[in-house]
């Protein structure tokens, strides 16, 4: 029978933005953190402090922490604690491959060669529903005594430190009791709401990572279908239309605001992700393909209604994946999306917003755009 543990530290292998932040707040609750990264400057600056960063409150809660310290050393990590967290990315892979699982299956081949003994190895990084399972498990054959969990994050790129420590619900795909009991103690240390736990196997876990934000996505697509709608239709306004349908507690408020679609470096992608799993084990994801058709549609229908507004110039503000975001993302932005397209149809485009934001714009679009650079938040 499997009995609860308590433990002062804690290991993460990943140092990047998630992994820093998982770090520091570990770290603020009371932990000894061990954090492993494969580029020595960046542990450096870590270790003095002197790393600055766009996302939230970082600096500051380093320059403030006491106990955490950068490594490049693997073995350094595996041996300061039983618990180790992998965070390292997963990006956006092709096709049926979702996601890009190389730097994790490195990582746990890596643990494997040197054969660790009695550790908990939890998997914070999201990964294809069955990769646990089919993967993961079998890296580490060779590690005795050796459990594998899975703990996704449910944050937001700019937010990260706020939503890590107020989450609504903290998902926890335990390998078996005990390190349930380990990660959702750890969890109570510093959570500043009163989220569920939901406990479940790996497998089960995996999915609803998935499902989750795939709904979510659903609900974004369903109000701006409702909202195009409302539009077209004399005398209706799509704000009052959603915000009545918000008020019924069998839908919910949260995500039902008419606007620009979903984009960003995890909706879209998990979207597809859960798709192409659903298809391999037979089953057709109607609901999920119509959610990213209509992402896609509406988006159009917002290039159409712009043109026919005929302006000399359009002018996009805030144009990040999401608004108000504070880190130089623009991966898959609905705002960009429609301003290539009214560019496409020969309109004049201008792009205001932050330095950092402009820069990265310029980047992906070069001269397409005419460009404006402010350090005011619109």
């Amino acid at each position: 029978m499997s009995t609860s543990r308590s433990i002062t530290n804690i290991s993460i292998i990943g140092l990047g933005r998630l992994g820093l932040c998982t770090g520091l707040i570990f770290e603020r609750a009371g932990y000894n953190v061990v954090g492993v990264d494969v580029f020595p400057e960046y542990c450096t600056q870590i270790n003095s402090k002197q790393f600055n960063s766009f996302e939230p409150n970082v600096s500051t809660y380093l320059k403030e922490s006491k106990n955490l310290k950068a490594t490049t050393s693997l073995d350094e990590a595996l041996n300061h604690s039983r618990l180790i967290i992998i965070l390292v990315d997963t990006p956006t892979g092709v096709a049926e491959k979702s996601y890009d699982h190389s730097k994790l299956g490195r990582v746990l081949t890596q643990i494997n060669d040197r054969k660790v003994k009695d550790k908990d190895i939890v998997i914070g990084c999201t990964v294809l529903p069955g990769y646990i399972a089919s993967v993961g498990r079998f890296l580490l054959s060779d590690c005795e005594n050796t459990t594998l969990s899975y703990n996704p994050e449910f944050i937001a790129q700019g937010s990260i430190l706020h939503d890590f420590q107020h989450p609504d619900m903290v998902l926890i795909g335990q390998a078996n009791e005990s390190v349930g009991n380990l990660l959702e103690s750890i969890y109570r240390s510093f959570v500043k709401s009163n989220p569920k736990f939901c406990r479940m196997s790996p497998e089960s876990a995996e999915i609803t990572k998935l499902a989750i934000n795939c709904f979510i996505t659903m609900k974004i697509s369903y109000c701006n279908m409702i909202g195009d709608i409302a539009d077209k239709t004399m005398g209706a306004d799509k704000f009052d239309v959603l915000n009545a349908v918000g008020g019924d507690s069998r839908v919910g408020s949260k995500c039902l605001k008419p606007g620009y679609g979903f984009g960003g470096p995890c909706f879209p992608r998990d979207n597809r992700a859960l798709g192409w799993y659903a298809k391999s084990v037979g089953i057709e994801p109607l609901l999920g393909l119509a959610t990213d058709q209509y992402n896609k549609f509406h988006a159009q229908v917002m290039i159409k209604d712009m043109i026919d507004e005929n302006k000399d110039l359009y002018i996009f503000d805030n144009v990040a994946y999401k608004d108000n975001c504070e880190v130089p993302i623009i991966e898959e932005s609905q705002k960009l999306i429609v301003a290539r397209g009214l560019v496409q149809a020969g309109k004049k485009v201008l792009i205001r917003d932050r330095k950092i934001i402009v820069q990265e714009v310029m980047k992906e679009y070069g001269n397409l755009f005419q460009y404006e650079m402010t350090d005011q938040k619109k």
